[in-house]
């Protein structure tokens, strides 16, 4: 936890310091663009790996029906919620500053706003069954069939012509370093919130358990 804290200091200080690009009259765009890039880019790259977190422990769930596996996918499940939510929000930013509309129906923007509603629709989905064995499964179930959304995501950024620019380079070092720092920070902050979320998740099932038995 101090260890994730640290980081999100440092990695929140070096960007808006040595790793803050500078302003200029004819480069007003690009500026917008690299900063939010500390923000944006690191989201993005989170919330496809808790889909992977998802996708795996769905698999090891239906392999050999251990309860663990479902709280860890829950829980990164609402990781994906939490930072698809500050992908797609940071992209509307985006977009408004380089064309003027806060969205445009282009490729990138389509799979990271289907990768938003595939989290929304898997927590709805285990919100509403009752029976923990048989919402397990079939989330599992879900949760290895949203993960197809992924690999487009990177299909739509690296072979697919859009708007939206595949790369972006940096000026100096410093924003490479604070770039590499956000992209830990945010990976350590998702770490933490899906080890939280599951040891929550297992003791209010031992709870329910130990009410009902």
């Amino acid at each position: 936890m101090f260890i994730t804290l640290a980081l999100l200091l440092t990695s929140t200080w070096l960007a808006f310091t040595v790793g803050e690009v500078v302003p200029s009259e004819d480069e007003k765009g690009v500026t917008v663009e690299k900063n939010i890039l500390y923000v944006h880019v690191p989201s993005a790259i989170c919330s496809t790996l808790c889909f992977l977190v998802l996708l795996l422990t769905s698999i090891a769930y239906l392999v050999n029906s251990k309860p663990i596996f479902d709280y860890i996918g829950a829980a990164s499940a609402e990781a994906a919620l939490v930072f698809t939510t500050v992908l797609n929000l940071t992209g509307c930013i985006f977009s408004r500053v380089f064309w003027g509309p806060w969205w445009t129906p282009t490729p990138r923007l389509l799979t990271s706003a289907i990768l938003w509603f595939l989290a929304v629709a898997y927590l709805i989905l285990r919100a509403g069954i009752q029976n923990q064995r048989h919402r397990a499964r079939l989330c599992a179930v879900f949760g290895i069939i949203a993960f197809i959304d992924v690999p487009m995501v990177f299909i739509s950024a690296r072979m697919m012509r859009d708007m939206h620019p595949a790369n972006v380079g940096f000026d100096t070092a410093w924003q490479g370093v604070s770039f590499g720092l956000s992209v830990l920070s945010i990976l350590s902050l998702a770490a933490l919130f899906i080890w939280l979320r599951t040891d929550i998740l297992r003791s209010r099932a031992q709870l329910e358990n130990e009410m009902y038995s």
